[in-house]
């Protein structure tokens, strides 16, 4: 009994993150755990959507990947985070967390690329544009600088920056908000990685230009054939554009599923508690209910298949269960179970599910392509 490692079917996921623990030093005081046993994969052409509020660790897991997170203070506890490289790197399958500094510099750009929240502080304001992204493609393309300028045009022209040749030698002060982060998009995805990591890509612009940005992505996305991690606390974000959802919270997986399960039969109590937050339109209340007022609903452990028979949700702010039965070290009272086909749960380690066969959480669902209008 125990773990079962990730399946191994037609077609392996990308990257798999497996038992990911990431620490930071706290001065005199106890490590912080940022992230505690987060495990969670991505296949070929695929978008996970990353969602919890500020804090859980999201932001931290897809760092990892790339090894962004400074060391010291941070600290890479336990797990490992495989991802399959590119037949033109010929590397097969490594461990990101393990690689040396040479190794994940052909990785970082190249193979994974990172988008973050706020394009103002990740562009130099000292050089143009252009430079800035014809420097992530000599540093990971054999090509002459006449032909770097030539993929630059062409991949500030695909994410809709108009007039290129002139825009492509202007400074980041000279666009707006919405063009800067087309710019990001545009130095990501120059040397065309195979996974996209989206750290909130949207959160400092107006609801418009999200839009626009998230519609850009998803053609992207089909057009290239990438796969994302789209990192958000946007649940509408999420139903329009997640084909699985990862929830997070205080650094571990709670909730593991389809878009269309994950909302249409949302399990564990915090993720019931994110979607009961959320104002509706059509429904008028007072106050808006609050996801701890949700959580400690006893009533909520019923709602779980098998919840009269040991099947606790985990949270951290209650007491375990009397028959909790821990593993030693970080994460040992805690376990993912998939409670229903494809969907998994973060659970108490109470004996009645320590003795049960735990499967990785491994979706490989894309959501169907909408037929466009009017189309047949």
């Amino acid at each position: 009994m125990g773990m079962q490692q990730p399946q191994s079917g037609a077609e392996k996921p990308l990257l798999t993150v497996e038992d990911l623990a990431v620490s930071f030093d706290n001065g005199s005081g106890p490590r912080i755990q940022a992230v505690d046993g987060v495990r969670m994969t991505i296949f070929p052409n695929q978008t996970l959507a990353v969602v919890g509020e500020s804090g859980c660790g999201k932001s931290v897991t897809a760092m990892s990947a790339l090894q962004l997170i400074p060391r010291p203070p941070g600290r890479f506890d336990r797990g490992a985070i495989r991802f399959r490289t590119s037949e033109e790197l010929g590397w097969g399958e490594v461990d990101l967390t393990r690689l040396e500094d040479r190794s994940i510099r052909k990785i970082r750009g190249n193979e994974i690329a990172m988008i973050f929240q706020e394009p103002m502080t990740s562009l130099n304001p000292v050089y143009s544009v252009g430079d800035q992204i014809l420097e992530a493609i000599l540093l990971h393309q054999q090509v002459t600088h006449a032909e770097a300028v030539d993929i630059a045009i062409d991949a500030m022209r695909a994410v809709g920056i108009p007039e290129v040749e002139e825009r492509i030698k202007a400074y980041p002060h000279q666009f707006s908000g919405g063009m800067r982060q087309r710019v990001m998009i545009a130095m990501a995805l120059a040397c065309q990685p195979r996974l996209l990591l989206a750290d909130e890509p949207t959160t400092a612009l107006d609801v418009t230009i999200q839009a626009q940005i998230l519609e850009l992505l998803k053609e992207l996305k089909r057009t290239r054939d990438m796969a994302i991690m789209l990192i958000t606390h946007d649940l509408g974000v999420v139903a329009e554009n997640a084909d699985v959802v990862c929830v997070m919270y205080a650094g571990r997986v709670v909730e593991y599923a389809p878009v269309f399960e994950l909302f249409d039969n949302p399990m564990h109590p915090y993720t019931r508690g994110l979607l009961a937050s959320i104002p509706k339109m059509a429904e008028r209340r007072d106050r808006l209910v609050t996801i701890r007022e949700i959580v400690e609903d006893e009533a909520q452990f019923r709602r779980l298949p098998g919840g009269d028979r040991g099947v606790r949700p985990w949270w951290p702010w209650h007491d375990p269960p009397s028959d909790i039965s821990a593993r030693p070290g970080p994460a040992g009272d805690y376990l993912l179970h998939e409670v229903a086909p494809k969907h998994w749960v973060g659970l108490w380690r109470t004996k009645a599910m320590a003795e049960m066969d735990h499967s990785f959480p491994e979706v490989n669902f894309r959501v169907p392509i909408k037929a466009k209008a009017g189309v047949g």
